[in-house]
């Protein structure tokens, strides 16, 4: 490559490395500061709006309806069961006397068997066994507490029952002891044993006591608390349930459970925990706000996509127009560093380099994954252990958003750390859309791209789409078509020259004198050339662009802005004069000190064909200051008022392949300040003219 050329590439690529830098600072800045204005009108709108519904929680509701089931089943007891009861105090205190009396009797008698015992040998025993039931019988507070028992045991009595537990009751008390020495003195002094003190006869007044007790009993009847139960249940219910309260009658419900019962009312408890839960369980609206803040992050994040692959774009560009010459060294080496800035700046980043990218819709897509083979077991996937393989391009493909079976690997370099992949027809361009940030869901498909990287602890260096040939028969830059044009006058020697413009396709083309044309590779052949684009415009474009990589490549990237047509309206602009578009705004000039210590100035533009259908506006320029357009003419080839070809884009295509080629890098080189040239006299009457020297 020559050496100038190579200079104003190396110039043009860091030039436009720094204009994507700086735009993606710029990109990051609009994301916050767009994300802030929308959280803020979220929060203005949130405001606004009447506060959320309560929807509570499962515990809660459980706990609520496990308390009113409780409540409902003991007041449910409580009403069949046990009563309150209210007894007569006298019928109380008659009673408690003539049980004193038979304690009384009771004691007397124990006292004469005992003393007629005492009379007779060996009865020792049995006269202090007498002793102790006789002092138990006489302690006044034993007595209260027995009587205090039979009272209770009476309370839960009835007239068919409390004969029976009042007998049960003498016998435990007092009865089981009196037996129990009458058994004895039967052997002592058996014509003194008496058996009526043992045991209450039916006949005892004891029981005609307690029986007229029990007839002279006050029952008190129990009140239902249900219908309380349940108002208190409904009241808590609608506290929680805000999104049903105002569709519920709160006294209709009442009166439903209330003529329900506790099995009716559990089935109504058990569908409304199940309505509960399917409201807390249901998907809620999203809130619209939620949705523009996250496709705005993913917008970004898709132009951040693009930005860093323009750059790599531009550091590959580089390579393959080197190739075959003596800066192919110095070249990848700028893309190298090109790709290790990107993983200090975002390490969980994967660069990814845009080769030759032919037909991904009907041809197979190669893919070339360098890993970094310090990081990675090579020989786990060279052996393909445990399929490694299978799973990395199966979810490679999820990620991509394509069938499993369309992408297969080629092979696994064990030395080299190097992929190939390849991607069936016609899905290699869902890859480059992702890849590249074309894709309107780019970023959350190259998210899935480093998951899939990752969790497989595949440490990806480098993702090259298409062809990356650095062989010479892959070369782009075309020898055979490089040119000099001479200014007037001038001898052979420096260049080609012609006076009367050639008639290119019904436009006038004249010489680029003081240009040196350096041919592109876009066909095999002169004849090839003719019979696709003989009958083209000429025209020209600046190389001030962050899409420039794609120029060689795909065609001119389409903007969307411009002067003659609504913004998002995609377009290319493209001029008939050199002049115009050597202008510092389009083509920024570079200065070199050379081997002799002078300055040398160099320009770099790109040599276009146009379809002349594809153009659909001829408008004036739109850099000379409004009090200077009356008097000063950019080029004497021209009128200033036919100065820029609008080229609108077709059905959204970013680069308009169809209707432009460039197959020519033009350089100048001047001695001087490019601005003290002839031809750029008029920038001085123009906007941007210094852009080059800040």
């Amino acid at each position: 490559m020559d050496e100038d050329l190579a200079f104003c590439l190396g110039n043009f690529i860091d030039e436009q490395v720094k204009v994507i830098d700086d735009r993606l600072k710029e990109l990051q800045e609009e994301e916050n500061k767009e994300c802030r204005r929308l959280e803020q009108e979220q929060s203005d709108a949130n405001s606004r709006k009447p506060r959320p519904k309560n929807k509570g929680s499962h515990h809660e509701d459980q706990t609520l309806v496990d308390q009113f089931i409780q409540d409902l089943r003991e007041d449910e007891n409580m009403v069949n069961n046990k009563k309150p009861i209210i007894d007569d105090p006298v019928c109380i205190a008659t009673l408690n006397a003539e049980i004193s009396t038979k304690i009384n009797a009771t004691a007397n008698y124990l006292n004469r068997i005992r003393n007629l015992a005492r009379t007779q040998s060996r009865t020792t025993d049995f006269v202090e066994s007498c002793n102790q039931s006789i002092a138990s019988f006489r302690r006044a507070q034993v007595n209260e507490n027995n009587f205090q028992e039979l009272c209770s045991s009476l309370a839960e009595s009835d007239a068919d029952t409390f004969a029976h537990n009042t007998q049960q009751w003498w016998k435990e008390k007092y009865g089981n002891a009196v037996g129990e020495l009458n058994r004895r003195n039967q052997k002592i002094n058996p014509a003194a044993t008496e058996s009526n003190f043992a045991a209450l006869s039916s006949s005892s007044r004891i029981l005609d006591y307690a029986r007229k007790l029990i007839a002279a009993r006050t029952v008190i009847p129990v009140k239902s608390q249900k219908t309380e139960i349940i108002r208190k249940f409904v009241n808590r219910l609608l506290i929680l349930d805000e999104e049903d309260r105002d569709k519920t009658d709160p006294e209709k419900l009442i009166d439903e459970l209330n003529t329900s019962d506790i099995e009716q009312i559990g089935a109504y408890t058990t569908k409304w925990l199940e309505k509960r839960d399917g409201v807390r369980n249901r998907k809620e609206a999203e809130d619209p706000y939620d949705a523009k803040i996250r496709d705005s992050k993913a917008e970004f994040g898709r132009k951040r996509i693009a930005q860093e692959a323009k750059k790599l774009g531009l550091a590959a560009l580089l390579c393959r127009l080197a190739v075959g010459s003596t800066n192919g060294a110095q070249f990848d080496q700028q893309l190298k560093r090109t790709i290790s800035n990107q993983k200090k700046s975002s390490p969980n980043s994967i660069p990814v380099i845009s080769g030759d990218i032919k037909r991904p819709d009907s041809q197979d897509l190669p893919i070339i994954i360098q890993l970094d083979s310090d990081k990675t077991d090579l020989k786990q996937w060279a052996a393909n252990t445990n399929g490694i393989q299978e799973k990395f391009s199966g979810t490679l493909c999820q990620a991509f958003k394509i069938p499993t079976q369309a992408m297969r690997i080629g092979g696994i370099g064990i030395d080299t750390g190097i992929i190939n992949l390849f991607v069936q027809p016609p899905y290699g361009q869902n890859v480059v859309d992702s890849l590249n940030g074309t894709a309107p869901d780019a970023l959350a498909r190259m998210n899935a791209v480093r998951k899939c990287c990752q969790d497989l602890n595949a440490n990806v260096e480098s993702m090259t789409l298409g062809e990356f040939g650095l062989k010479v028969e892959d070369k782009l830059m075309d020898p055979r078509w490089n040119k000099k044009y001479a200014w007037p006058d001038s001898p052979p020697e420096q260049g080609q020259y012609w006076k009367t413009p050639i008639d290119q396709g019904g436009k006038p083309y004249y010489c680029p004198s003081g240009w040196t044309r350096f041919g592109v590779k876009v066909a095999e052949d002169e004849k090839e050339f003719d019979s696709r684009w003989g009958n083209w415009y000429l025209a020209y474009h600046g190389t001030q662009d962050e899409n420039a990589s794609k120029i060689l490549t795909s065609g001119l990237r389409v903007s969307t802005n411009g002067c003659f047509y609504g913004d998002g309206v995609p377009r290319v602009y493209v001029s008939p004069s050199i002049e115009y578009c050597a202008h510092p705004r389009y083509a920024r000039p570079w200065k070199k000190a050379s081997k002799n210590g002078k300055d040398r100035w160099y320009q770099l533009v790109f040599q276009c064909r146009v379809n002349p259908e594809s153009v659909q506006k001829i408008g004036p320029e739109t850099l000379i200051k409004n009090e200077y357009k009356a008097t000063v003419k950019v080029d004497p080839n021209f009128d200033n008022n036919e100065l820029e070809w609008i080229i609108l884009g077709k059905n959204n295509e970013q680069f308009i392949t169809k209707d432009i080629v460039c197959y020519g890098l033009l350089m100048r080189i001047s001695n001087s300040d490019p601005v003290s040239l002839t031809p750029s006299a008029w920038w001085k009457q123009s906007y941007h003219s210094d852009i080059y020297k800040s």
